[in-house]
């Protein structure tokens, strides 16, 4: 069986927003924890926040689930893009780049490209 529900042995998937929101945490928690480490950047240090995902677009944002799990600026820039396709990666670049370009000391953008597909 090459189901969903046939690879999980009979585990039935969660498609609540409670269970989108999880996937999301653990999802997006993981790429930035990773991320950070990876370029040796503090979660405060990072100036613009943009994260798409097209499908789920929770209140509180994903950006705001960020911002409060790795304890980044109160005054950081922050774009949630949902409902754009597979084109929102590009986009959510592009938008990073243009909002860094606008600044007049440059800064550093942290970019989240996901699908929460639950």
């Amino acid at each position: 069986d090459r189901t969903i529900e046939g690879s999980l042995k009979g585990m039935k998937t969660d498609r609540t927003i409670e269970g989108s929101r999880r996937e999301a945490e653990t999802v997006i928690f993981d790429i930035v924890e990773k991320a950070l480490k990876k370029a040796k950047v503090s979660p405060k240090e990072i100036d613009v926040l943009v994260i798409n995902c097209s499908l789920f677009s929770p209140t509180p944002s994903l950006c705001a689930m960020v911002i409060s799990k790795f304890g980044m600026r109160s005054d950081i820039q922050s774009y949630n893009l949902s409902g754009m396709g597979c084109g929102a990666s590009l986009i959510s670049v592009g938008l990073a780049k243009d909002v860094l370009q606008r600044s007049a000391f440059g800064g550093k953008a942290l970019v989240v490209s996901t699908e929460i597909i639950t």
